[in-house]
């Protein structure tokens, strides 16, 4: 079957090639007792800075790169509101960059998204009741490959929504452990598109992937550039 779908003014590139992830859950997450500690994200300070690449796989090609980059600051703190900034850098030429401000409080062993939230590598906190959590969660066991569709992970679990555990995860060079996972594919290529994003109570949101909805590319997203 031949998808025809459009592209969107301002997509998300992808991630990886293959990504072996470990674990995930539902609406409701069990938080592991014996592993929760105070995570390094939970003491965000100002001048904070994480910068992302921006990927993409359009059907049946390899991932290339976008030229697009993308760099989160905290700009601001105060009674645990954390307030981010998001600069937005087009890889195409004579593109202005955006930019835009997101804020999220944080609560105990987890942060809360406050107000919109339109950024490139968070806004998938609006489909998860804009809660980040900060402890491990203990969930489900499932595989991701970058090469077959991601919507497969619906047959794996029995879920299209969930929150849960990863092990690891190698993306290209970069390996990452102990990685919370955001998955929900509910939206239909009418609505939009699903997403899988990996959030590292150490090192940050080390990449978000968007699949499906209105695009020429199977997935695209972001991925940390690690320091």
């Amino acid at each position: 079957m031949i998808k025809l779908q459009i592209k969107p003014p301002r997509f998300m590139p992808c991630l990886a090639s293959v990504l072996i992830v470990y674990g995930c859950n539902s609406k409701a997450p069990t938080r592991s007792l014996l592993k929760a500690t105070q995570a390094p994200f939970a003491d965000l300070q100002v001048g904070q800075q994480w910068k992302y690449v921006g990927r993409e796989k359009a059907y049946d090609q390899n991932r290339v790169l976008t030229g697009d980059t993308v760099t989160i600051t905290v700009i601001a703190k105060e009674n645990g509101l954390v307030t981010f900034k998001e600069r937005f850098i087009h890889g195409a030429p004579n593109q202005p960059e955006d930019t835009l401000t997101f804020r999220l409080q944080l609560e105990d062993s987890r942060l809360r998204q406050v107000g919109d939230n339109s950024s490139s590598v968070f806004r998938f906190l609006s489909s998860h009741d804009g809660v980040l959590w900060l402890t491990p969660i203990d969930s489900n066991r499932v595989a991701i490959n970058l090469e077959t569709s991601l919507f497969t992970l619906r047959e794996q679990t029995g879920k299209n929504h969930f929150i849960g555990y990863a092990e690891s995860v190698q993306l290209f060079l970069n390996n990452y452990d102990d990685l919370t996972v955001y998955y929900d594919e509910r939206l239909t290529y009418v609505d939009g598109p699903g997403h899988v994003a990996l959030f590292s109570a150490k090192e940050g949101m080390v990449g978000t992937i968007y699949f499906g909805g209105f695009s020429l590319f199977e997935q695209h997203g972001y991925e940390l550039i690690k320091q």
